[in-house]
């Protein structure tokens, strides 16, 4: 999951981006949220965290341009216990959910995972899913090869995760990439091939195998898509 995180209160930044990236997501910050335009159509983003505490008026502008453009993420505000007017034009401007100043780093993440399953986006739809052998349980992280349970990093466990999103098409390097890294974290040119090398000899046995396409990058089959290609 990949997250869009606006506050100009640089320690609560520092907290809830270090909640949630602990719980394996990717995070981009920026202090105001005009600046959010920008940094939404330079990447793809699952979530956006929008504090209200400092700049109620201009977040609540932007957020109502954001909906005015039909961009449909979902927007989790942020603001102090007593300002119910401003979770009352929140809610009536697009917001999906709200949480009260400063949050349970737990309940943040929970919220943010909460959003993502129930818009379908850029987590899985359902906690438990399987591929394959493989169980896969994206609220405590964990895969399994029937009981037996596989050590991934946070990055295999992120690139696993979409690629599980998409399993069965094509995705590129490049898409990975982005799903995986925010703004300011540097990856040699060649890391999503060594990460993709490792999880394929983690997931060896399981009957779920990482082919390459050609030309484009990476798909995720199941043993019926192996039979359906082999039949072909």
């Amino acid at each position: 999951m990949k997250i869009l995180l606006i506050s100009q209160d640089d320690a609560a930044v520092d907290r809830m981006r270090g909640a949630l990236r602990d719980a394996g997501h990717t995070v981009d910050t920026v202090a105001e949220p005009a600046d959010g335009d920008a940094v939404l159509r330079g990447g793809h983003f699952d979530v956006i965290v929008l504090d209200l505490e400092r700049t109620p008026s201009a977040g609540l502008e932007w957020l109502r341009g954001l909906r005015q453009r039909r961009v449909r993420l979902p927007v989790l505000v942020l603001t102090p216990l007593d300002a119910v007017d401003t979770r009352i034009s929140a809610i009536d401007d697009g917001a999906d959910d709200y949480l009260i100043v400063p949050p349970d780093p737990r309940e943040l993440v929970a919220r943010c995972r909460g959003l993502i399953r129930r818009s379908g986006g850029g987590t899985l739809r359902n906690e438990i899913v399987t591929c394959g052998e493989l169980v896969i349980d994206s609220r405590k992280r964990e895969v399994r090869h029937g009981s037996v349970p596989i050590d991934l990093t946070p990055r295999e466990w992120s690139i696993l995760e979409y690629l599980v999103m998409h399993v069965g098409t094509a995705v590129t390097k490049e898409r990975l990439l982005r799903a995986i890294t925010g703004w300011d974290e540097q990856l040699a040119p060649n890391a999503i091939e060594v990460y993709v090398s490792r999880l394929r000899t983690k997931l060896a046995g399981t009957g779920t195998r990482i082919s390459t396409v050609r030309g484009v990058g990476y798909r995720l089959e199941q043993p019926e898509d192996v039979a359906q290609r082999t039949q072909w």
